[in-house]
C-alpha cells in the first residue's frame, strides 16, 4: 500500500472485494467527480486497475526513453585497415554512441610486431536524405577529435584522408 500512500490520503483494503478505498480530505484527480458536498472524498479502485495503469505507464516510459532495442548500426563489425595490416579494428555497441577499439603495430600487426591496444568513442550521425556517418574521436591517440567516416557501398568506412577500413565478412 505504500505505492499509493501520500500525505492526506488514507488507503484501506477491503478484503472481500479486492478493492482499495482511498479516503481524502480533498478531491484527488479522477476522484473529483465523485466528491460529495462535504470535504471528505472516498473512491474505490481494484488491484487490477492499478496494475493495468502501472503496466501502461511502464511501457510508455520504455518506448519514449528508447528502451526498445534499436537495430544494430551498419558500422558495427570487424574491419581491415590497409595502413595497419593485421591490426584489430572493431566497432561495437548499440544506439548512436559506439565503442571503437583496435591495436597498432609498426608498421602493422601481421608479422609479430609489438601491438599497442587503444579504445575510442564514435558517434553515429544521421542526416535526413543522407547515409549515416560516424564521427570518431581519435584525440586519445593523438589524432583529430571528430574524424568523419562514411559508409562505402561495400560496407567499409571511408575516411577523409582516403584510407578505407574494409568490413570483414
Amino acid at each position: 500500500m505504500n505505492a499509493i500512500a501520500r500525505p492526506g490520503l488514507t488507503p484501506t483494503r477491503v478484503p472481500s472485494s479486492g478493492r482499495i478505498n482511498i479516503n481524502s480530505k480533498r478531491s484527488i484527480g479522477p476522484v473529483a467527480a465523485l466528491a460529495s458536498s462535504n470535504d471528505n472524498c472516498t473512491s474505490s479502485v481494484t488491484f487490477k486497475s492499478i496494475a493495468a495503469a502501472t503496466a501502461v505507464g511502464a511501457l510508455l516510459t520504455l518506448a519514449t526513453a528508447g528502451g526498445a532495442s534499436a537495430a544494430p548500426s551498419a558500422f558495427v563489425g570487424e574491419y581491415a585497415d590497409p595502413k595497419h595490416p593485421g591490426c584489430l579494428r572493431s566497432i561495437s555497441g548499440e544506439g548512436s554512441v559506439l565503442d571503437v577499439t583496435g591495436t597498432d603495430g609498426t608498421p602493422g600487426c601481421a608479422n609479430g610486431e609489438k601491438q599497442k591496444p587503444w579504445s575510442l568513442k564514435g558517434e553515429v550521425v544521421k542526416i535526413p536524405s543522407k547515409e549515416a556517418e560516424i564521427l570518431i574521436d581519435f584525440s586519445p591517440k593523438g589524432g583529430p577529435k571528430n574524424l568523419l567516416g562514411k559508409l562505402t557501398p561495400e560496407g567499409g568506412i571511408l575516411f577523409p584522408d582516403g584510407n578505407t577500413w574494409s568490413k570483414k565478412q
